[in-house]
């Protein structure tokens, strides 16, 4: 109890933020922690298993992004590790909710209770994570047990046991009663230990500390939600793409190393079009979170080796992911749209892009090269619409009308070359 006062009281002398009602942003400023230089890339639970997560699942789940059954980049017997999916994360339905104090999910001194029918130990489940060589990631704050009350001690426990289990990182909802994401940085920091952080408050952008929204100098997490849940239907992950254009300023972005814009988890894998797999637009999907420099954390259930075959080769295609992880001042992200008309406006399509001709022995994935592109429409001021010419001859085409959503060609923004969309 006196280390519990000592801390709170060592809080509030530096200025710390009061648990009870939102506070003004401030300190905590981007690379506050020195992690997530460039976006990370994981996998985590909730578009696999839901709230049926259990410690069971997860632990199969480690270790098949650990094993080396896969075929990538012309190497035979490689890991989604080895591809560089470093990290597992346990998402909503560990909470043993009603299970605290008064009903609550946290027991009298604050630490969060677990449901140890699903999760017999924690602990143990994150060594496993730890003995294949992953980061485990924990998740708090969340939607299911309904907590209405902030509590200083809900903040600590939570905090505590994070760290008392060995965690490397947490999601951090936004459905609890406990928003301050610079108060869980503080207790954060004060353990010693750096964690990987994702804001997930809804792209709620707000002036206070519970905001979804980094700004220029404030930045108490890794990255952070710009959207609603992403869902497996086929125009779910577009649209959620749009909501990271508030963080693409072409001068000044907030999305950032440290602090990456994030439309939520991918559903590459998980997207059916009239009843199947839609090969394309699942590799759409993740092309475009690597264009806007996204942390790219899988969602589809690792276990199902079938459904993992069927897009091996985009989830660790080296040069989509290159780009995912080059920073040259902008993360990327649209650069052009027709009329300003939003993507599902009906009427408007996307380009088709057509067929490569496999016959043409120089179409490979290197030398691309760049010419003015004579724009009828601006894109930004100072910005010069570039068209890439595919080596060889073309193989790169992208004209007439095919997925609904918009229209235009292959763009990029002659100051980030390593984006580019569509």
């Amino acid at each position: 109890m006196q280390l519990r006062c000592c801390l709170v009281a060592a809080l509030l002398a530096a200025g710390g933020a009061q648990a009870q009602g939102a506070q003004p942003r401030s300190g905590y400023p981007v690379g506050w922690n020195g992690l997530a230089e460039t976006p990370p890339l994981g996998w985590r639970s909730w578009n696999a298993w839901n709230t049926r997560v259990s410690q069971a699942n997860m632990e199969q789940t480690i270790d098949a992004l650990v094993a080396k059954v896969w075929t990538t980049d012309g190497k035979a017997n490689t890991s989604l590790l080895e591809a560089g999916y470093l990290s597992a994360g346990i998402d909503e339905g560990w909470e043993g909710c009603g299970m605290g104090v008064n009903g609550t999910q946290h027991a009298a001194g604050g630490n969060p209770v677990i449901n140890t029918q699903k999760f017999p130990d924690m602990a143990g489940l994150v060594k496993h994570g730890h003995d294949a060589g992953l980061k485990i990631g924990w998740y708090e704050n969340g939607c299911a047990c309904g907590e209405k009350k902030a509590l200083m001690q809900n903040y600590e426990g939570d905090v505590r046991q994070l760290h008392a289990f060995g965690f490397d990182g947490v999601k951090l909802d936004g459905c609890g009663a406990q928003r301050n994401l610079t108060l869980y940085a503080q207790l954060m920091n004060r353990t010693g230990k750096s964690y990987l952080i994702e804001n997930c408050h809804f792209g709620r952008c707000t002036d206070w500390d519970n905001s979804s929204c980094p700004t220029a100098a404030w930045c108490p997490f890794n990255w952070y939600r710009t959207s609603g849940d992403i869902n497996s239907s086929p125009m779910s992950w577009l649209r959620n793409l749009q909501t990271t254009i508030a963080f693409q300023d072409p001068v000044a972005p907030l999305s950032r190393p440290h602090c990456w814009a994030y439309p939520d988890m991918l559903e590459v894998g998980n997207i059916n079009v009239n009843g199947r797999m839609h090969y394309e637009w699942n590799r759409a999907h993740f092309g475009a979170w690597s264009v806007i420099s996204s942390p790219l954390i899988l969602g589809m259930d690792v276990t199902q080796t079938e459904r993992v075959a069927a897009v091996i080769d985009v989830i660790t295609n080296k040069h989509a992911i290159a780009v995912n992880q080059a920073w040259h001042g902008h993360p990327g992200g649209l650069v052009w749209s027709k009329g300003g008309l939003p993507p599902w406006t009906p009427g408007v399509h996307y380009p088709a892009a057509r067929l490569c001709n496999l016959s043409n022995s120089n179409l490979k994935q290197a030398g691309w090269s760049m010419r003015p592109s004579s724009a009828e429409e601006p894109i930004a001021p100072g910005v010069q619409q570039q068209a890439i010419v595919a080596p060889g001859g073309g193989c790169l085409e992208a004209k007439g009308s095919g997925y609904g959503g918009g229209s235009g060609g292959l763009v990029i923004n002659n100051n980030t070359y390593n984006n580019a969309i569509i």
